[in-house]
């Protein structure tokens, strides 16, 4: 019996290599602006420090645009408002077919945020935001729409233009001036707490000091014009009878004058 060979038998260990980084995430880091798919992010599923490394990218952002993409849905719009990115200005989803429901709350997170674009999502059904920052706010051509409630004191101009389902509106602000529901032909509540929109303007012209004319008065212009008009047209019948009394066929005993 041949005898067994001795040493143990070695099993070979692949050391597993992370994957490339995409070049957009250190210039996203450095610009700020983010404009790439949602899946163009780094995914803790694919190596387990990318969850620190996506949070870095994402909390960096001051301008976040994703527009008419499929993949953007809720999950990611959540993650956005819990990251809270302390230097963001500006979230534009237009046209993000999935995304259906979008809030923004408590009124502090994403502190600089100033203006929101939610245009044109087909999916979108619920907004409900609270902001101090929120200045603009778009939620055109949005046909799930059913149900906006905003309380954002700064708020300047919203627009829900052609949202045929929309049916229940709510927004507080201090200073909103420009709404525009165009188009929205299913609405039943609406409370708008904007003092801006209902501001009553004084109808009282400021005082003028008076000023002495230079004319004469009024009445005594009016009085010189109508002695004149009327000897003029005195003046013009007299012509014209005697026109008539040289040149008429008809016999001076029919004639009047």
């Amino acid at each position: 019996m041949a005898p067994k060979k001795g040493g143990k038998k070695g099993k070979k260990k692949e050391d597993s290599l992370e994957p490339q980084h995409d070049a957009s995430w250190e210039r996203t880091v450095e610009s700020g602006v983010w404009e790439k798919s949602v899946t163009d992010l780094p995914d803790a599923n694919t190596w387990p420090t990318w969850g620190a490394l996506r949070e870095r990218v994402l909390t960096a952002c001051k301008e976040i645009k994703i527009q008419n993409t499929a993949s953007l849905r809720d999950a990611f719009a959540n993650e956005i408002v819990k990251l809270s990115p302390p230097e963001l200005t500006l979230i534009d989803f237009k046209g993000s077919l999935n995304l259906r429901n979008f809030v923004l709350s408590p009124i502090d997170q994403c502190p600089k945020l100033m203006d929101l674009d939610l245009s044109e999502c087909a999916s979108l059904g619920y907004v409900l935001l609270q902001s101090n920052s929120l200045k603009n706010l778009c939620l055109d051509k949005c046909p799930e729409l059913t149900k906006a409630l905003i309380h954002c004191p700064g708020l300047q101009k919203l627009s829900f233009k052609n949202c045929p389902k929309l049916e229940t509106v709510m927004v507080w602000s201090d200073i909103l001036a420009e709404i525009d529901m165009e188009g929205c032909s299913s609405l039943t509540t609406v409370k708008l707490h904007c003092p801006n929109l209902f501001q009553s303007v004084d109808p009282t012209p400021n005082s003028t000091s008076h000023v002495r004319p230079s004319h004469p008065p009024v009445a005594a212009v009016l009085r010189e014009n109508l002695y004149v008009a009327a000897a003029v047209a005195e003046a013009a019948q007299e012509r014209e009878w005697s026109g008539l009394r040289g040149n008429s066929h008809i016999a001076p005993v029919f004639r009047p004058f």
